[in-house]
């Protein structure tokens, strides 16, 4: 094992959590694994689901082209905008596109590619909102033998707003509408709350943070850290640990070193303020978290050096404390410094 510390991987939960989608949505699952899979890693993710799901959806172009040398024959989508096209096109990359313009630089380059029609129903990020410049994307995709129109999409800003959401809907199934019979492309909606709104025309559910536990009471986290005990201290009444007088001992005590710390993704604001497990006992952290260590204080349980200890298992307890999002909660784990195992 190259490092003390291990990002465990628990495959069970989720194929559980992709089928408990595809059966609550009645729809297929667009897996979103941008972002190294939400910090769980991209390549386990791809690699454990790839017998149940056939769309996966990535940031940026590299992404995309680590994902395809492991899946060659899934549709991945780059959901953000395309540096290369050619290079897209080599690796079967699918690409967004938002407007006419961006589909002429396409065709010009004379190339075999797959383009998803972005449209902007509320977002305004990326898309179209000119049902005009649809039917004009339409007629000039009729003239390439090589563009196909493989899929139409957008995303939802609101989800917990059935108003603000209905009248997406409904904005994008105008679109839809628009679509000539020449053309069947994938109708695919995000992000993961909309498994909860029955929209018919759509075939696909683009699911990120819920497909790794998240946002329902029948998902199961997918991810879990844990770390061992480096170092044991005996620390007396009134003295500190850790920076900045982080810590002062109010009684005689012992004091053992976890090796990871804010450069892991463990947020410096849980400080004094969070609890690890050992020998499924509850252990408080105590001192400011340091780039790479935190401390614990491990008076009334029985701990060595090299007993392992479950520094995280659930983004919502850390988000609770630190009244961040669970997303950055999960990205910020997104560290080089731990083992990668599959449970």
């Amino acid at each position: 094992m190259k490092y003390f510390s291990n990002k465990i991987i628990l495959k069970q939960n989720l194929i559980d959590n992709y089928l408990y989608l595809k059966q609550k949505s009645n729809k297929n699952i667009c897996a979103v694994v941008k972002a190294n899979a939400y910090g769980h890693n991209a390549k386990a993710v791809v690699k454990i689901l790839g017998k149940y799901c056939n769309f996966f959806a990535v940031q940026n172009l590299y992404e995309a082209i680590d994902l395809r040398k492991i899946n060659k024959s899934s549709i991945i989508l780059i959901l953000g905008h395309c540096i290369n096209y050619e290079l897209a096109s080599e690796y079967n990359i699918s690409v967004m596109v938002e407007s006419e313009k961006q589909l002429k630089e396409i065709l010009q380059k004379n190339i075999a590619i797959n383009i998803h029609i972005k449209i902007n129903t509320g977002m305004n990020r990326f898309g179209l909102k000119d049902k005009n410049e649809l039917k004009n994307i339409q007629k000039l995709l009729k003239t390439s033998k090589k563009v196909k129109f493989e899929g139409i999409f957008t995303h939802f800003y609101k989800t917990d707003d059935k108003n603000i959401t209905n009248n997406q809907i409904e904005i994008f199934k105008g679109y839809v509408d628009l679509i000539d019979k020449k053309f069947s492309p994938i109708v695919h909606i995000g992000g993961s709350n909309m498994i909860n709104y029955n929209v018919q025309f759509a075939s696909f559910v683009r699911c990120g943070i819920s497909l790794y536990g998240y946002g329902d009471d029948n998902l199961k986290p997918v991810m879990k850290i844990e770390s061992k005990i480096i170092k044991i201290l005996d620390i007396k009444t009134g003295e500190n640990v850790g920076y900045q007088n982080g810590f002062i001992a109010n009684k005689n005590m012992k004091i053992a070193l976890i090796p990871l710390g804010y450069a892991d993704g463990i947020p410096r604001s849980l400080s004094n303020n969070f609890q690890v497990e050992i020998y499924n006992k509850k252990i408080s952290s105590i001192g400011y978290v340091c780039m790479d260590l935190f401390m614990i204080d491990v008076s009334n349980v029985l701990a060595n050096v090299g007993d392992f200890v479950t520094v995280f298992y659930n983004a919502n307890y850390w988000s609770k404390i630190t009244k961040v999002t669970n997303y950055e909660i999960l990205t910020g784990l997104n560290n080089s410094r731990t083992n990668l195992l599959i449970d």
